[in-house]
């Protein structure tokens, strides 16, 4: 089992698409995933919401807004029974932050590629490395580009992936892409394989970048975790 948080104190950075488009694509090559909802716009649980409503299957656990005090062995329950438990937190730093740090084999730490993005990134850095001093062990992350044109590099961009490099900071090597499609799963309570192409551009394209992400994220596992 891995358990698989995702945070960044900045919204708008991807957090929740990451998490979301992370379980669909793991789930849908057979793996057995559970995904906990510990943001307080619970917009996971709000998807899940939709397709119960839709009468359509759930591909995955959702479980919704755990207690603090409930973190932790929410965590231990059910990463016995999954192989995967992405973790969407919530944005700011908290004790419920801290307990899923503490419980996780791997960070992703998604940002848009611009200077204020970057920096609240390096703050969610050292939030990670502060709870590796209280727990006298590492917690592997990975910085995930997130929203990025999928056609064009800007300068900004450049520099800031050039200073992240220079930094040293592990940075996953495939981007979430800005896509229609991962906007229309929160919409319409879809996975990405449900969506139509006559009502959403691009699918082919995002279920492509998808399974490339999550690729890289298990490829960054085995890199930490090998054997």
């Amino acid at each position: 089992m891995a358990v698989i948080s995702i945070g960044n104190p900045k919204g708008g950075a991807g957090k929740t698409t990451l998490a979301l488009v992370l379980a669909d694509t793991l789930a849908s090559n057979g793996a057995r995933v559970s995904v906990v909802d510990a943001d307080p716009n619970a917009i996971i649980e709000k998807w899940a919401a939709k397709r119960v409503a839709a009468g359509k299957e759930l591909p995955y656990r959702v479980i919704p807004r755990p207690t603090e005090s409930e973190m932790i062995g929410t965590i231990d329950r059910i990463s016995k029974e999954d192989q995967f438990v992405i973790i969407d937190l919530e944005g700011s730093a908290s004790r419920m932050t801290s307990r899923a740090l503490a419980r996780s084999h791997m960070v992703l730490v998604p940002f848009n590629l611009s200077p204020i993005d970057a920096e609240l990134a390096a703050q969610a850095v050292r939030a990670i490395q502060e709870e590796e001093e209280a727990l006298e062990r590492r917690i592997p992350f990975r910085l995930v580009r997130s929203r990025t044109n999928a056609a064009i590099e800007t300068k900004t961009a450049k520099r800031i992936v050039d200073a992240i490099k220079a930094a040293e900071l592990p940075l996953l090597n495939t981007a979430l892409v800005e896509r229609a499609a991962y906007r229309d799963i929160f919409e319409f309570g879809m996975l990405l394989s449900e969506l139509d192409n006559a009502t959403t551009s691009g699918v082919q394209n995002a279920i492509t970048n998808a399974a490339e992400l999550a690729q890289a994220v298990v490829n960054a596992m085995r890199e930490e975790y090998p054997g």
